[in-house]
């Protein structure tokens, strides 16, 4: 649908790109739909003149893009894999008949399948990416080849939509390129992109905090004890003291996100999302282990990423931390019942690439262009909201609902409202 043409002396509308007929004083030419127009007071219950598919809803991100472009009552299209009840959460977000479900979607699906979902759409945002190979795909599959087949299907409609599409930071800089696969990869995608479609909007992303995170449980994870024995835990390169980290809140990620779908400027720009504070690495992880209570040992055991200037002890950490990523990711010549029996972090997938370890520890870099500050945003510091990623949140949620669960069995009469039940609802 590429406009509208409503002629006041008629009871019908002519559908047209463009006005091709003479058209009397009193006719109207319009561009844009009527039901594109925003209407309503804003809020869930209004129409915020947005219609988008969101690609990749229910990752970690996805999940908070929605909910705040539900808030400001867009029409959303989620496609989906997996099952239906991973969506049972999005129900609440919006208004009766604002969110629409599509299931059975992957990366892999036709071009064909892609057009019906963004056919009605005049936002799309690509949030769908991997640090990791699967079974069915590579993370080039995922990472390029989608990106790229989608900037094509959206140029093809050849209407104004609005692609918008979230990127890594430090995938611009040739350190990051050198020693991480991931970060070339979203380079080369960001660089299709926009060859392909130049209206299209690129969010370039540092370390992303939040509840339920990759990147503060990561550092968190139980299973550094297994490489304790190299000096260090968790293991860092240089000790972390020279790695410099801007981390962002996963809320404001999703609010500039959802701000970039209705500002004017946003189109052919590239933005940079990323925290207010700067820390050393090191400095970051002992204030997260403090606060978790947890065992910290920081070193500089396995030398720095270039491997220069390594002494002796530093390159035999090296040649383990090698054979370590070779373990976890060597070629499957066995059957794969065996092959999961025996593979390390099998049963839970992979853990860590080389790629990824060497991602996170990547000092943050900035070219000056446009962020959340420039979008009327005032990012959250890791101090004020970091306690969603240490489980603060999780566990009142936990203590609340343990409360809830005995009030109700005293309601019922299952306890006996005695002291030694009294100080659990109190």
């Amino acid at each position: 649908m590429r406009g509208l043409l409503r002629c006041h002396g008629r009871s019908h509308y002519v559908l047209t790109r463009v006005c091709t007929q003479p058209v009397a004083a009193t006719q109207q030419c319009r561009e844009v739909h009527d039901s594109y127009l925003p209407a309503g007071r804003g809020g869930r219950s209004s129409f915020s003149g947005v219609v988008a598919t969101v690609f990749g809803p229910t990752s970690f991100v996805g999940l908070a893009v929605v909910n705040h472009l539900a808030a400001i009552g867009s029409s959303l299209m989620l496609p989906y894999r997996g099952s239906w009840e991973r969506m049972q959460r999005f129900r609440v977000m919006s208004d009766l008949g604002q969110i629409h479900f599509r299931e059975m979607f992957n990366s892999n699906a036709d071009d064909d399948r892609v057009r019906e979902l963004i056919s009605h759409s005049n936002v799309v945002i690509n949030l769908i990416g991997s640090t990791k190979p699967y079974r069915f795909y590579t993370t080039e599959e995922v990472n390029v080849d989608w990106a790229k087949r989608l900037a094509t299907l959206v140029a093809e409609k050849n209407d104004g939509t609005r692609l918008i599409h979230l990127s890594r930071l430090n995938c611009h800089t040739p350190e990051g390129r050198k020693y991480s696969e991931i970060l070339r990869q979203n380079y080369d995608a960001e660089q299709a992109i926009k060859e392909i479609y130049p209206e299209s909007t690129i969010v370039r992303c540092s370390n992303i905090h939040g509840k339920y995170d990759h990147f503060t449980l990561f550092w968190l994870s139980g299973r550094w004890r297994s490489l304790g024995m190299l000096g260090a835990e968790p293991v860092m390169y240089e000790g972390g003291e020279n790695t410099i980290i801007q981390p962002v809140s996963v809320h404001d990620v999703a609010e500039g996100v959802a701000r970039l779908a209705r500002h004017p400027d946003a189109p052919g720009q590239t933005f940079e999302f990323v925290g207010p504070n700067r820390h050393t690495l090191q400095d970051f992880l002992e204030y997260v282990y403090k606060c978790k209570k947890q065992f910290y040992l920081p070193g500089n055991s396995i030398g720095s990423m270039d491997r220069e200037d390594s002494n002796i002890l530093q390159k035999a950490v090296q040649a383990y931390m090698d054979y370590y990523f070779w373990k976890m990711d060597k070629p499957r010549i066995r059957p794969r019942i065996l092959d999961r029996l025996t593979r390390e972090n099998s049963a839970r997938g992979m853990w860590m690439t080389k790629d990824f370890f060497n991602m996170m520890q990547i000092t943050d870099q900035t070219t000056g262009a446009p962020g959340l500050l420039e979008l009327g945003i005032s990012p959250v510091p890791y101090e004020e909201s970091g306690y969603d990623s240490l489980g603060v949140t999780r566990l009142n949620d936990f203590l609340i609902r343990k409360r809830d669960d005995v009030i109700r069995k005293v309601e019922h009469k299952h306890y006996d409202d005695t002291p030694q039940f009294r100080h659990l609802i109190e």
